[in-house]
């Protein structure tokens, strides 16, 4: 469970789930736009309000560092989607808790 205003992530366990800020901010982004391809420019101005370079890849390493921490098997992930070409997708259901 995502706790956007507290910036807590919890597993079904309910234990705490570790995020550097801007993990918490790529996580944030995607779950607030369920079943949207967000491309890497985009997560880039959301979650850091900056242009991607020519090859920038550090949204890949967050994506990449997000599913080690999320993910059941972060190589064939469920929750975050790659979308070759195009960017990540969250591409599980987001319910939102009142």
């Amino acid at each position: 469970m995502l706790d956007a205003s507290r910036r807590l992530l919890t597993d079904q366990a309910g234990r705490e789930v570790a995020l550097g800020t801007a993990e918490f901010r790529v996580l944030q982004a995607l779950v607030s736009r369920p079943g949207v391809v967000l491309s890497r420019d985009q997560l880039l101005d959301i979650t850091a309000g900056r242009s991607a370079q020519a090859f920038d890849r550090s949204i890949d390493n967050l994506v990449s560092r997000l599913r080690k921490r999320i993910e059941r098997d972060p190589q064939h992930p469920d929750i975050i989607k790659t979308v070759w070409g195009d960017g990540y997708v969250c591409a599980t259901p987001v319910k939102e808790l009142t």
